[in-house]
């Protein structure tokens, strides 16, 4: 369920604080361990660069972690962004009326 007065938590924010940090683990190390350019881990944590399937994956297998849980983290990022946007246009849509 999508937090209704804030915006979700990034998994870049969650990845900086819940994992790197607690393992004293540096960007560039994270970008070396997973095959990843330092600038994408960069934007990844700062929140500009989405959860690919791909980082996904190189996340879930060094941390021994799911797929599913970072794709979820950004998945909820995605759909908050996408109804504040959109929001407006998507209350002017009736409902189907099934008889």
């Amino acid at each position: 369920m999508l937090p209704k007065h804030r915006r979700p938590t990034h998994p870049g924010e969650i990845l900086k604080y819940e994992y790197l940090d607690l393992l004293g683990m540096t960007e560039s190390q994270l970008a070396e361990f997973i095959g990843i350019s330092l600038n994408t881990v960069n934007e990844l944590v700062s929140g500009e660069h989405p959860v690919s399937s791909d980082i996904a994956f190189r996340l879930a297998r060094f941390f021994n972690t799911s797929t599913e849980f970072w794709l979820n983290l950004q998945r909820n990022v995605d759909l908050w962004d996408t109804f504040q946007a959109h929001s407006h246009e998507y209350e002017k849509i009736s409902p189907l009326k099934t008889v």
